[in-house]
């Protein structure tokens, strides 16, 4: 079997309707379009962030795309986290057609599950969202990339959201899932929440810029460990 056949094998095995940013053959033929949102995921302008020599953990890696965005980016290891199996199982595979060393993929719910080890910089790219917060995840999620962050954390999420509209519930039922979050004229700040969650040990470096006129874009954050 071609490289080429074997990435639209793997495309046909995880399926389209999981697979979030597009994917392409080796002759840079589209066999995914993604999900995704077309800008979704680090900003261009975050390229001067230095991953030479680090250790990363990309969290709910999918295909690994951002891992494998990592590793090009110069990190010494990466290793892509994500509960589905079949996604992993693609990631992999992907992995061994590229013949990339320093990348490896592991099944894990690592909202749920304890760390069994940590990276110097974590990656959380895409994932907080309607569904994993209207659904009482974000606390997990958010302990879940500390946990597994020595020195950074990298995070893109849409700052802003209004809850009835959003989450499909009333402002008391968000505020029973979060209370320490703040809703001001029915909007809530996923921006200031994860600011005040993580402000004790980790200060804000950089937020993305520019905000295109778009209410589905996702800004780009990171933090760094207080000494």
């Amino acid at each position: 079997m071609t490289p080429n056949a074997e990435i639209k094998k793997i495309v046909e095995e995880v399926g389209q309707d999981i697979i979030w940013r597009p994917l392409y053959d080796f002759e840079r033929n589209k066999l995914s379009g993604g999900v995704g949102h077309d800008i979704d995921g680090i900003d261009p302008e975050f390229t001067e962030l230095d991953f030479t020599g680090k250790t990363v953990c990309d969290l709910g890696c999918n295909l690994g795309h951002f891992t494998f965005y990592a590793h090009e980016r110069g990190a010494k290891e990466v290793v892509g986290y994500d509960m589905e199996p079949k996604v992993i199982k693609g990631a992999k595979k992907l992995a061994a057609l590229y013949n990339i060393e320093g990348v490896e993929f592991e099944t894990c719910n690592f909202a749920s599950e304890p760390a069994t080890r940590t990276f110097d910089m974590g990656m959380l790219i895409d994932i907080l969202g309607k569904i994993n917060i209207s659904n009482g995840f974000l606390i997990p999620i958010l302990k879940g990339l500390e946990s597994r962050s020595k020195s950074e954390m990298l995070l893109t999420f849409r700052p802003l959201y209004l809850v009835k509209r959003h989450f499909g519930m009333s402002e008391d039922e968000f505020l029973k899932l979060y209370p320490q979050a703040q809703i001001k004229n029915g909007f809530f700040s996923l921006l200031d929440f994860a600011q005040n969650f993580f402000a004790k040990k980790w200060k804000v470096t950089y937020l993305s810029k520019e905000l295109p006129d778009d209410e589905q874009y996702k800004r780009t954050v990171h933090f760094i460990r207080k000494a």
